[in-house]
């Protein structure tokens, strides 16, 4: 049976705490003042998506600003929740959009600051079709504001509440877009300290404790990280655009590991023997500094767009290219068989505590790759035919990439090349079939309706040819109410990197060993695998939204996604039992039966399977607002949509003056548009607060969704049993995976002050530990985050009196409120070493405070 959390209720009651604070809610709107239907008519915003499948979420200026974020990639992270899949492989980064156009790759938006954004529209994963996409990723249109200028500075520091590290980050931006133009260049600089092992108290072994080992092991590493990233983008008439995208990044991480260790035989013929009987030691030497790990990592990369139209087709060209280069110093203990000889003869302590020459130093193994990607794509879409229901839209697309990835690693002196590299040749093709659209009586009886299909081809050069189809329909039968389906299939190759990774073996990693029910110090195996063949997959979806009229701002969602692959890449997953019996080769064991080493490069299930339902809403409110000019249109997602012309309007997409992917945003020079509802019919919010240009008023927003899930499995091969994870397999570190998990999302935002809360719930799994060893059982665990924020412009002349602090944003984030951290423990209620708190999460809560700046 399911028990609710009292932490998942208080951060209910948290987030409910916050937005009863809007003085308004409880008053009658400005709409229940009107007691006739208005019809607005007004221009679609330049940049907005024209296409049959429904927003999930709109938002304008205000309710950006409500969100407190300072870049896209910050908005992105608040909206995780309205931007994540759970259809095929996973709920990874939406794709991007900049005024309805591809664009060569996220970096050429990550930075821009949220102040330039004029609205965000969210789709589902079908759209993504529509541009060439695979359908399992949704799609995240940002619209910008014209004739914005601004140049930004931020810095932050955060600490864990528990101490011992401390995080910092400068930031600065500048931003120009103009009526043809725009122009973004970012520079950020992070550093992080360490945490150790003796700074979270983690118990250690006699042997460690004896030379105080966890001084000299990290939890969290110390690291260093610069981002240099510059946009440009160019209208070049009649709605064609030219960009441009660069960027370097330089991260350095180095981790401690411990210190130089191993196992001397000590006869019983030494003096310095302390039994009568031959015996064995096991021991740590201080002699030389700790074990390192370091890894340095240069990245530079590049990009091009170009989208334009001729005739009623739209086009997109984009370029990227990414070259990485990775090295990593792993220390490992030095040869012992001069001391051990020495030990022998008894010329040699065994228990001294410095050796000279007789105790080899350290040993560096040294591991490099290179990876070269260049990827090019090229769509084309418009209108194929016109039926009596409507207009037929395909979107072409063929694209080639090229990987290589280089690698050499040197382990115990012996070095070993490895020199891979990978051609895709690809296209595909997209139709977008209305059944029921401006054929107004069939639309009048069933509603709006529609189908689509996509086929696509990939010949590579390492996996030959691999195949990809899917096909979808969306039915409106009611304004409001959406119901969409799809089903996709591919084939897909594992990674390049999956594929050749170099070998590093990295020394004393704490892992618990299913089998004898203890925790150890193994050596850890990673990198590529040469064997893995390539996936098929399987995946269905099935969803329906609801926005409805007398609610406005409320949308209602339910999905049903069930997941089948074949032959899946996968990295190695937790040593349990079962996953020992399936792989005994990866594992390493002494004559005792103890675990010493674990090779984890990846592995191959022969089948996965997963179901799962998803449902949820999302509310908003906004009050004390002042209006300028009658009652308010569109909504945050669902019903009335903005991005479709009345039934029976015959006219183009360019006539209509929106979007059509993948290209035709309506450029400077274009006509004006002509009508259909949209955000613009709004009267302008800008802020939310009471400063220059901007109107009065706040806005709440709730958002809640659960998911269930219904089946998880894992058939590693034929004849071995078959893994249920929800029901005492695993396959990660962190227990298996929990039947039912819970998002919150919430926030508060007036006159320049607002409040943004998240929070996730997820039930308790177990490990099946086996005949030979307990189970281990995995606690609930709830993570709340909060984040509050002021501008300073918005709070009466506070910015006359200081001047300095004029343009300037100040904000508390408070990680992990709760401070709620997996509890592990065994059949006996006891905690395992590899499980203690510090191990689990190192940072737990954690506190950061910034302050923003614009010039």
């Amino acid at each position: 049976m399911m028990r609710s959390s009292p932490k998942l209720f208080g951060a209910s009651m948290l987030v409910l705490s916050l937005i009863n604070v809007a003085p308004a809610y409880a008053q009658l709107s400005d709409d229940d003042l009107y007691n006739e239907d208005i019809i607005v008519n007004a221009e679609r915003p330049r940049g907005s998506v024209i296409t049959e499948v429904p927003p999930l979420i709109e938002l304008d200026a205000g309710e950006i600003a409500s969100y407190g974020a300072s870049s896209v990639a910050d908005l992105l992270d608040a909206l995780t929740s309205q931007t994540s899949s759970n259809r095929g492989r996973g709920s990874g980064r939406p794709i991007i959009l900049i005024n309805g156009q591809r664009i060569s790759g996220f970096r050429e938006i990550r930075d821009l600051p949220s102040e330039a954004i004029k609205n965000v529209q969210v789709f589902p994963e079908e759209l993504a079709l529509q541009y060439g996409y695979r359908p399992d990723q949704r799609v995240i249109n940002f619209i910008l504001k014209d004739g914005y200028v601004g140049f930004n500075a931020e810095a932050e520091y955060g600490v864990p509440t528990r101490g011992d590290q401390g995080q910092s980050e400068l930031e600065s931006t500048f931003t120009k877009i103009g009526e043809n133009s725009r122009l973004n260049v970012n520079i950020e600089y992070q550093n992080k300290t360490a945490i150790t092992e003796a700074e979270r108290g983690i118990i250690q072994s006699d042997a460690a404790a004896a030379v105080n080992l966890g001084n000299f092991r990290t939890l969290s590493a110390p690291s260093d990280n610069v981002e240099l990233n510059t946009s440009y983008s160019r209208s070049l008439g009649n709605g064609t655009s030219l960009s441009f995208n660069g960027g370097y990044v330089y991260d350095k991480s180095r981790a401690l590991f411990g210190l130089s260790s191993g196992t001397v035989d000590i006869p019983a013929t030494s003096p310095f023997a302390t039994s009568a009987d031959d015996e064995s030691l096991f021991r740590y030497f201080t002699q030389f500094n700790p074990l390192r790990k370091i890894v340095e990592t240069n990245t530079i990369q590049g990009g091009a767009a170009l989208n334009g139209s001729f005739s009623r087709w739209n086009y997109s060209l984009t370029a990227d290219y990414a070259r990485t280069r990775v090295d990593t110093a792993t220390d490992n203990s030095g040869d012992l068989s001069a001391l051990q000889a020495a030990i022998d003869n008894g010329t040699a302590d065994p228990f001294a505590t410095d050796y000279g020459i007789l105790l080899s130093a350290p040993v560096t193994d040294q591991a490099r790759s290179i990876s070269n990607s260049l990827t090019s794509i090229a769509t084309l879409s418009g209108t194929l035919l016109n039926l009596p229901s409507g207009s037929v839209n395909t979107t072409l697309r063929a694209g080639y990439s090229r990987q290589d990835l280089d690698s050499r690693d040197i382990t115990a002196g012996v070095t070993t090349l490895s020199n891979l590299g990978r051609d895709n040749f690809n296209a595909s093709i997209n139709l977008d079939i209305p059944l029921a659209n401006e054929n107004i009586d069939v639309v009048e009886a069933i509603g709006e309706l529609s189908i689509n299909g996509n086929l696509g081809y990939s010949e590579l050069s390492d996996f030959g040819g691999l195949v990809e189809f899917g096909f979808g329909l969306n039915w409106e039968p009611l304004d409001g109410l959406v119901f969409t389906a799809s089903a996709i299939g591919e084939e897909a190759a594992p990674t390049i990197q999956q594929l050749g990774n170099p070998v590093i073996v990295t020394p004393n990693v704490t892992v618990y060993d299913f089998t004898n029910g203890e925790t150890v110090l193994a050596n850890i195996t990673t990198g590529g695998n040469l064997n893995l063949p390539a996936e098929k997959r399987r995946d269905i979806k099935l969803a329906a939204s609801y926005s409805p009229k007398f609610l406005d701002d409320f949308t209602f969602l339910a999905e049903y996604i069930r997941n089948n692959s074949k032959n899946v890449a996968s990295s190695f997953p937790l040593l349990t039992e079962e996953i020992e019996a399936a792989f005994p080769d990866r594992v390493t064991r002494d004559n005792d039966g103890r675990l010493i080493a674990i090779d984890q490069r990846p592995v191959n299930y022969s089948n996965v399977r997963s179901e799962s339902i998803r449902y949820g809403f999302d509310f908003s409110k906004r009050f004390d607002e002042q209006r300028g000019g009658g009652p308010p249109g569109g909504r945050a997602g669902g019903g009335n949509r903005p991005d479709r012309a009345p039934a029976g309007n015959n006219a183009s997409p360019s006539q209509e003056g929106g979007t059509p992917p993948p290209g035709g945003e309506a450029g400077p020079d274009s006509a004006p548009p002509k009508s259909s509802l949209s955000a613009d019919a709004r009267p302008a919010r800008q802020g939310g607060g009471g400063g220059p240009g901007r109107p009065s008023g706040g806005r709440w927003q709730l958002g809640a969704y659960h998911t269930v899930r219904l089946a998880e499995s894992i058939l590693i091969r034929p004849g071995v049993e078959e893994l249920d994870l929800l029901d005492g397999s695993a396959i990660g570190s962190t227990g298996g995976s929990a039947r039912h998990k819970f998002e919150l999302d919430g926030g508060w935002f007036n006159n320049g002050i607002g409040f943004r809360v998240r929070g996730e719930h997820q039930t308790a799994t177990r490990v099946n530990g086996g005949l030979t060893s307990s189970d281990l059982r995995f606690s609930d665990l709830t993570t709340l985050n909060l984040r509050m924020f002021v501008n300073l412009d918005d709070r009466g002349n506070l910015t006359e009196k200081y001047k300095f602090l004029k343009g300037s944003a100040i904000s508390l984030r408070i990680d992990n409120v709760f401070n709620d951290i997996q509890d592990v423990r065994d059949s006996n209620g006891l905690v395992p070493l590899s499980y203690q708190t510090g191990y689990v999460d190192p940072v737990g809560r954690y506190v950061e405070l910034s302050f923003r700046k614009r010039f």
